[in-house]
């Protein structure tokens, strides 16, 4: 495991935003980098402590510009929502379900209360109530116990498990929007296109595959950040395939 997933395994996983990034594994990043420990309010000052003693770093208070908040859950009142789904597109971990001009509804065991869905809402019909004694928090400070401390693991690796498949997502869709502008503006064969893709598609597998076998299982820091650059050019191929495959269905 990499310092910086090492990092990212302490922090809370609300993806809120609260420390300035746009997510628990950009501050990860930070921190690997030198950043202050102490910029994660739904962490607390356990995750703090945690991140201290893996970074071997002063234990330091948390940022007051940066309170902490209590542990929190979204509630929709349904009978005013308009289906605008705004706070959808909001969601950082996918835990609202609805659809345009339909009511949309909270998936409680998979909010992690970051409030990110208060803002764009157009009607203010989503409230912050506390979290309900069933479901374990995910914030830091709350869990006492090896079987607490259990779920809350379970629950914030399921949190980082939906919003990474909520960044490929996006990532499918826009490779996907860009393949059909630029076959708007720059019409081709699609049979051409789609060979070089499967090509490029391949020649990138390959690649990594090598790289992978080479570097064995423990890759140095500049091996492994050759090995992501590998991984991003791989994933980026394959999405541009698909985005041309599905323009061809169309």
């Amino acid at each position: 495991m990499s310092l910086i997933q090492s990092i990212d395994a302490l922090l809370p996983q609300t993806q809120c935003g609260k420390c300035g990034h746009g997510g628990c594994r950009p501050y990860a990043e930070g921190l690997a980098a030198g950043e202050a420990i102490n910029k994660c309010p739904p962490g607390g000052r356990e995750t703090i402590a945690a991140l201290a003693t893996l970074l071997q770093v002063p234990v330091i208070a948390l940022d007051p510009q940066r309170p902490p908040g209590p542990s929190q859950v979204a509630f929709i009142r349904e009978a005013e929502c308009i289906g605008c789904t705004k706070c959808i597109q909001a969601c950082p971990v996918d835990a609202i379900v609805g659809a345009t001009k339909l009511m949309h509804t909270v998936i409680a065991n998979e909010c992690t209360g970051c409030d990110l869905c208060l803002a764009p809402c157009p009607v203010d019909c989503i409230d912050l109530l506390p979290l309900p004694a069933n479901v374990t928090p995910i914030v830091g400070d709350l869990t006492h116990g090896a079987e607490q401390c259990l779920a809350r693991s379970q629950r914030r690796d399921r949190a980082r498990y939906r919003h990474e498949q909520r960044e490929a997502r996006q990532r499918r869709e826009e490779a996907l929007r860009q393949a059909q502008r630029q076959a708007r503006q720059h019409p081709v064969d699609n049979d051409t296109a789609l060979k070089q893709a499967k090509v490029a598609a391949a020649m990138s597998r390959a690649q990594l595959s090598k790289a992978r076998s080479a570097l064995g299982a423990a890759p140095e820091a500049q091996q492994l950040a050759q090995l992501q650059a590998l991984e991003a050019s791989a994933e980026q191929a394959r999405q541009h395939l698909e985005a041309l495959q599905a323009h061809a269905s169309v």
